[in-house]
């Protein structure tokens, strides 16, 4: 064997070598969210888990999509079988590969965009949300693409390996770090995060909405991104609908929603806010008694929210596939109703309002 070969031989086994030794720990030092309510690794890994093309409809979007969206309920309303692909403060940017990742196993028919982060006006999230949507997909091209317009130049490379941000968590490993597997892993309520309802605690502020708000435009780049999502539901022949869910919205919010809903009658698409004190009393919702803190509902609240979305869902898509005989759909809803009942019997005690996203 000549010296040439010998060596890229060698440099081959060593690059095998590597893959082997170094992708599992990576996979014990990086941090996993597996707590209820807050499992996202669970929710976002078990997305890769189900089976292929088995959900007619997908929600993306922050924190505001899986506490307000209950696949299970909306399944038992309608039959229709839907996923929360969503993550604390997910920005448009994330939403966009996120969609791109759904894409490669499933073929929905109707995407739900959850608007609320269109409000921000930052040009990269902070470090820990930018982990929280980051950590849990797999290394693709998409992934280091998405780190690239994530975070300055300088700090994007543990995004794409993360080792070299948990490496020193070696103190703090648990028996979890060592056998938990991602190919393993599920989620039995399809990405939703059930809020228990509070008790006691700061009363929930609601704000006027109904005056001449006007309109703030977005950020370019949340301009750009949102763009980019519109037309790549486009390319693949996805219904598309945006969502701004029920969130005792400020008045500063409103004006960015109504740039959304601009934006969304230049595509010629459904742009629907759920804030207005009609679309309370319609969903049969108050801001008192069915927010688990400022501007996320609890089980309650997103359980109205969920039936009253799926009857309006139908309307507009009646042709959405359907499939309400599916025994397992039925044995998790079944499990998922006893935790619903369980968490109304279990208020937690509040004494701030607290917002979701700050406790994951």
């Amino acid at each position: 064997m000549s010296k040439n070969k010998k060596f890229l031989l060698q440099g081959l086994l060593f690059c095998v070598l590597f893959v082997l030794t170094f992708f599992p720990i990576q996979e014990v030092f990086a941090r996993k969210s597996l707590e209820k309510p807050w499992d996202m690794t669970n929710k976002i890994s078990g997305f890769y888990n189900e089976p292929e093309d088995e959900f007619a409809v997908m929600y993306f979007g922050s924190s505001h999509a899986y506490a307000s969206f209950s696949p299970l309920e909306i399944w038992s309303e309608t039959g229709v079988k839907s996923y929360v692909f969503a993550t604390q403060m997910q920005p448009m940017w994330a939403s966009v590969t996120y969609l791109k990742e759904a894409l490669k196993t499933q073929s929905p028919e109707l995407v739900i965009l959850e608007c609320n982060m269109l409000a921000e006006d930052t040009e990269y999230m902070e470090d820990s949300t930018n982990s929280s949507f980051m950590d849990d997909i797999p290394l693709s091209l998409d992934k280091i693409q998405l780190a690239q317009v994530s975070a300055a130049e300088g700090e994007r490379f543990p995004l794409v390996l993360n080792f070299v941000k948990y490496h020193s968590r070696w103190p703090s490993l648990t028996q979890e770090d060592f056998t938990f597997r991602r190919r393993q892993a599920i989620d039995p309520y399809k990405g939703f995060v059930l809020l228990p309802p509070k008790q006691g605690g700061d009363p929930i502020d609601r704000f006027d909405l109904s005056g001449d708000i006007g309109v703030q435009p977005l950020t370019d780049k949340n301009t750009q991104y949102l763009r980019e999502f519109i037309e790549l539901c486009a390319e693949n022949d996805i219904e598309l609908w945006l969502v701004k869910a029920p969130c005792n919205l400020e008045p500063e919010n409103q004006a960015k929603m109504n740039a959304v809903a601009q934006i969304a009658a230049e595509y010629g698409l459904p742009f629907d806010n759920f804030n207005g004190e009609d679309d309370y009393t319609a969903i049969g919702i108050t801001a008192r008694e069915n927010f688990f803190d400022q501007r996320h509902m609890d089980i309650v609240g997103s359980t109205r929210f969920s039936e009253y979305f799926a009857q309006l869902m139908v309307e507009r898509y009646p042709d959405l596939t359907r499939d309400a005989e599916d025994s397992a759909w039925q044995d998790a809803y079944t499990a998922y109703l006893a935790d619903v009942e369980e968490a109304i019997a279990n208020p937690v005690e509040g004494t701030t309002t607290q917002a979701a996203e700050d406790q994951t």
